[in-house]
């Protein structure tokens, strides 16, 4: 019986590099994910390293090759929340049947369900806007949440925007009023930002023409 003709062997590097991404990829969501609940329920400043390390059980020596200071952890992370915050204007721009509607579903599912507003969560969010802040990473991250508004207000077309105003100057005004919301709550012990952040995209839809 022939033997089964050999993986060329461009085919077989491409496999194993394959396996390797994967793992890499996995190793660095388990390392993000026990980081991340460490922060929640201790803070930022008195989770360790060494406590990473054992609750995700890696080696230090192989999470400081990927991630070389908790920073840089702080940093990955604020990444991804980049990425969920993306995800969630995506989604209330599919919900929404009109610009007006998209926007109340958007400023609505921000800390609905007072999920997460602890006041350990409060200092992980200001930390990931501190870590963003004023780095090339963060203007990217920056320009991926505006224009993310931007698409979901263009969806309506201009007659759905207030009178005289662009999508781009429109999307200046919500990305600001989300800032401005969260940035409160990071540094007021007594902000209902649940009810606050509902309450301003109530009154920024309240500027929009209706159907």
């Amino acid at each position: 019986m022939p033997n089964p003709s050999p993986q060329p062997r461009d085919s077989a590097s491409a496999s194993t590099s394959g396996r390797v991404d994967r793992r890499v990829q996995e190793f660095r969501a388990r390392v993000l994910a026990t980081a991340e609940e460490l922060f929640a329920e201790r803070g930022i400043e008195a989770t360790k390293i060494d406590e990473i390390c054992d609750a995700a059980d890696v080696a230090k020596r192989t999470l400081c090759n990927h991630f070389p200071t908790k920073a840089h952890i702080v940093q990955a992370l604020s990444r991804e929340a980049v990425s969920k915050m993306v995800a969630r204007i995506d989604d209330a721009r599919d919900a929404g049947s009109s610009t007006r509607e998209r926007v109340e579903i958007l400023f609505d599912s921000f800390f609905a369900g007072g999920e997460g507003v602890g006041p350990v969560h409060r200092e992980s969010v200001g930390a990931f806007f501190g870590a963003a802040h004023g780095t090339p990473e963060a203007s990217e991250g920056e320009i991926r949440v505006s224009d993310a508004i931007q698409a979901l207000l263009a969806v309506g077309g201009p007659e759905e925007l207030p009178t005289g105003a662009s999508v781009e100057t429109f999307a200046t005004v919500v990305l600001g009023s989300i800032y401005a919301t969260t940035l409160e709550w990071v540094h007021r012990e007594d902000y209902d930002v649940e009810a606050r952040t509902s309450e301003a995209g109530r009154f920024l839809a309240s500027l929009l023409p209706t159907a």
